[in-house]
């Protein structure tokens, strides 16, 4: 199977970047030489931004990533030209980081599941005692936190990979003083599924074939695999339940 996490997609972006900045480089003395003018910084930017863009969208990226492409680089002239201090963008950066590494590394958005969405899933869990469940990308935890207070005699676990909203998950469990939550900074993709009853994902449709092959190769026969809204290519789930919500949510549920 060919591995979605190969090459880290923010990786990818900065090499088409880098790539973009050496032609405009090249192209400049010849534009001086033949025509008497030189581009302006920005604008040059602009026609950086627009070629890196064109080639995120070839490599069929997500919308997203396309627009910022194409705003970074006149973004960062017109933060020098407003002489913002130095310091400014480096915060900004590691903000952006702590917050969505995941975006950057595995494509993987910060999606919070909804309250209703939560209460649906906790009506959908075995009754069980010591049921052991885990949220893959749990985010601020708030999932994890709502079912341990409706499920006091299961077990909820959540894993993230992005250090800003895994310490807010961690302070808030902590203040909560939820027994039965445990929030941990690590990648999904490193754990081992086998401990788990309960497998729950709210993701992006990018890694779901890779990760439902995991869950088939490590969970226990009898266990569950839970995908919110995304789907697992060629492999219909064994129910689906619609949520009466805004957004007309459907989880999907696989029997392992």
């Amino acid at each position: 199977m060919k591995k979605t996490r190969s090459v880290p997609p923010i990786l990818v972006a900065i090499l088409i970047q880098l790539a973009a900045y050496i032609l405009l480089t090249l192209v400049q003395p010849i534009a001086l030489k033949n025509l008497g003018y030189v581009i302006p910084l920005f604008w040059l930017m602009v026609v950086q931004g627009a070629i890196a863009s064109g080639v995120i969208y070839l490599l069929k990226f997500p919308r997203w990533w396309v627009i910022i492409q194409f705003i970074a680089p006149p973004l960062l002239v017109l933060a020098l030209v407003l002489s913002i201090p130095f310091w400014v963008l480096p915060v900004i950066l590691v903000v952006m980081i702590t917050v969505f590494w995941n975006v950057a590394v595995d494509r993987v958005p910060l999606y919070l599941t909804n309250e209703k969405t939560a209460l649906e899933l906790s009506k959908r869990l075995p009754k069980q005692a010591g049921l052991k469940v885990v949220d893959l990308g749990s985010g601020l935890g708030g999932t994890m936190r709502l079912l341990a207070k409706h499920r006091p005699d299961q077990q909820f676990f959540g894993f993230e990979g992005a250090m800003l909203p895994f310490l807010l998950s961690w302070i808030l469990a902590k203040i909560g003083n939820g027994s039965n939550t445990h929030f941990r900074f690590k990648n999904f993709w490193r754990l081992d599924l086998s401990e788990f009853d309960v497998v729950y994902c709210f993701l992006s449709p990018i890694p779901m074939a890779e990760l439902y092959a995991k869950a088939k190769r490590e969970m226990k026969p009898g266990s569950l695999f839970i995908s919110n809204s995304f789907t697992v290519p060629d492999v219909p789930p064994s129910r689906t339940v619609s949520v009466k919500d805004g957004r007309k949510t459907k989880l999907l549920i696989w029997e392992i």
